[in-house]
């Protein structure tokens, strides 16, 4: 099967003015780009409620099962630049059919894996393959559709991505809790492989081959010291919390500092000189690109950290389980869903005023869920949060949506790869960050609430233990005991494991074992549930911090579009 006939280089340009008829296939080549794009993004959450079953069922250690979550993001975070780049410079479509081949086959692989090892190994690569198909996505609607029509394109795109990312966790729970065959965790990996074969039969027959007309060669030294310089900043990011951010950890993160500024360093040095560096850093002259970043930057840390703590309270505070808590959302997906379908068809009408209602909405949305949670206290059911999650969700789509279109108003599109990649590694690296911000608030709240949890829970704790007819030295070992086993509890990094001072040393009597058990369940519920409240509360700010500050960015951005020519220095290399 002969593929269709490429994009010349030079429409590239002529795309970008409106000059020239958009391809008449765009619009049935889109569909096969954004299902590409969700396949990736559903991998990033989808593993989270299948850490526990997969533990279990490899015998993995808790650092194991970690390894598993942030060898994807780690290898996917570092190489979206150079994804990008390649596109530019050896063909979109020969990109984004290898990375869709790659993620495909890797996602088997993953779901086949026989090993903790293995397992992570394959995750590796499925994260390099993904970094190559992802930033090909907005480079396609940046030189398929004409500039009145991407606000369009890239709302549809922005809400594939927030979709993408909250849908993981519910579609994981239900594969889960399915257990198709008795395959337990593996279907989270493999309902990607169908999927992918589907896609790549698709892609395979509408996309045109597409390059850049600047693209003069890569910058192997610099995608060298950007992977290294993104490496040593989102490995710490990622894995800081769960080794008690040691002072090897921190050195990198300093390192990556000091290693970025290298590689902007060089990058300077290679644009004097006439020669094409790996990011053109003339992308951040552009105030709608250098804001627009920083606004996905900060948004994108709020979305997955907000999800995580969310469920941590759902499931490990009020004890629900993975498919339940998820089903608690879907009203803040549901409104997700409306509010993107509206901005992508409003984002070009309303432009900037849409982020401001957006944002504004979200932090309506939050703060209502703040009051509710607090309102609600210990007798929380669920579906209190639903007004306050419908207007969260119509917040987010109407962000998510049209941000991806604004930031790239005004790059030209012979840098479609380049901005993309930058783009994307932004948001990743703002992610990862947030969620480690997430981890750190929630889990040190947690840490320190535990002994005034504990202490509101022993009086009920000692009333029934003396109903039950035990001696007061018992009932004072036995409530101490709890308190200790309170305290070691909400200070460890794994809340899975149990500490030596929750395991009884000896059984209680026959007689009184029942009523003891039943008061020690129905004191920890109490603990759990206060200490969790009180935590997600706490942690809850973070998010409405972000949104504030999303909401003050906006009015920073300019209030028209135009696309960016090139540089004088490469518009020669047009051909």
């Amino acid at each position: 099967m002969t593929s269709p006939a490429p994009i010349p280089p030079a429409q590239t340009s002529a795309f970008a003015a409106g000059t020239l008829p958009p391809d008449p296939a765009r619009w049935r080549i889109l569909p096969v780009l954004l299902l590409a794009l969700f396949m990736v993004l559903l991998d990033t959450s989808i593993v989270t409620n299948g850490l526990a079953t997969l533990q279990r069922d490899l015998h993995a250690s808790s650092a194991q099962v970690q390894l598993v979550l942030t060898s994807y993001t780690v290898a996917y975070g570092v190489l979206l630049i150079t994804g990008g780049r390649l596109g530019d410079l050896y063909g979109r479509r020969r990109m984004f059919l290898l990375g869709l081949t790659g993620f495909t086959l890797t996602s088997a692989l993953c779901g086949l894996a026989w090993s903790p090892l293995t397992l992570t190994l394959f995750r590796v690569l499925q994260g390099v393959t993904a970094s190559l198909l992802f930033p090909q996505v907005s480079s396609f609607i940046q030189v398929l559709f004409a500039p009145a029509e991407r606000p369009r394109a890239f709302g549809l795109q922005g809400a594939v991505i927030g979709l993408g990312i909250i849908a993981g966790p519910l579609l994981g729970g239900l594969l889960i809790d399915a257990n198709l065959f008795g395959s337990l965790w593996r279907p989270i990996f493999l309902v990607n492989v169908p999927t992918g074969i589907a896609a790549l039969w698709w892609a395979s027959r509408v996309l045109h081959e597409s390059k850049s007309g600047a693209a003069r060669g890569l910058d192997v030294s610099g995608v060298a010291l950007l992977s290294l310089a993104l490496g040593l900043l989102i490995y710490p990011v990622v894995e800081g919390r769960d080794q008690g951010w040691p002072g090897w950890l921190l050195g990198l993160l300093a390192l990556s500092v000091v290693t970025l500024g290298m590689f902007v360093a060089y990058q300077r040095r290679l644009l004097a000189r006439g020669r094409e560096p790996l990011v053109q850093l003339t992308l951040f002259s552009e105030r709608s690109f250098a804001v627009g970043a920083l606004i996905a930057f900060v948004f994108q840390s709020s979305v997955l950290s907000y999800f995580v703590a969310m469920s941590l309270f759902l499931q490990a505070g009020l004890g629900y389980g993975p498919t339940q808590a998820a089903l608690l959302l879907i009203a803040y997906q549901v409104s997700i869903a409306v509010s993107s379908l509206l901005s992508a068809r409003l984002g070009t009408r309303l432009g900037r005023s849409l982020l401001t209602l957006g944002t504004a909405l979200l932090m309506v949305g939050l703060i209502g869920t703040l009051l509710i949670l607090q309102a609600s206290a210990l007798h929380y059911q669920g579906y209190e949060l639903i007004p306050a999650l419908i207007v969260s969700g119509l917040g987010f789509g109407c962000v998510a949506a049209p941000l991806q279109g604004v930031i790239l108003s005004r790059v030209n599109p012979l840098y479609a790869g380049s901005a993309s990649g930058v783009l994307a590694t932004v948001q990743q690296v703002g992610s990862a960050l947030g969620v480690a911000i997430i981890g750190v608030l929630l889990f040190g709240h947690l840490a320190s609430g535990a002994d005034v949890a504990g202490a509101n829970a022993r009086p009920d704790l000692e009333r029934r233990l003396q109903a039950a007819q035990l001696p007061a030295p018992a009932v004072g070992a036995i409530a101490t005991g709890f308190s200790a086993c309170v305290h070691d509890r909400f200070s460890q990094a794994d809340l899975n494991m149990v500490p030596a001072s929750c395991a009884p040393e000896n059984a209680f009597p026959a007689a009184v074992a029942r009523p003891v058990n039943m008061a020690l369940a129905s004191a920890g519920t109490q603990v759990r549930r206060e200490n969790f409240l009180a935590a997600i509360l706490y942690t809850l700010r973070f998010q409405l911090a972000a949104y504030a500050v999303c909401f003050l960015l906006v009015f920073l951005l300019p209030g028209t579009s135009r696309v960016a020519p090139a540089p004088p220095s490469l518009q020669a290399a047009r051909p």
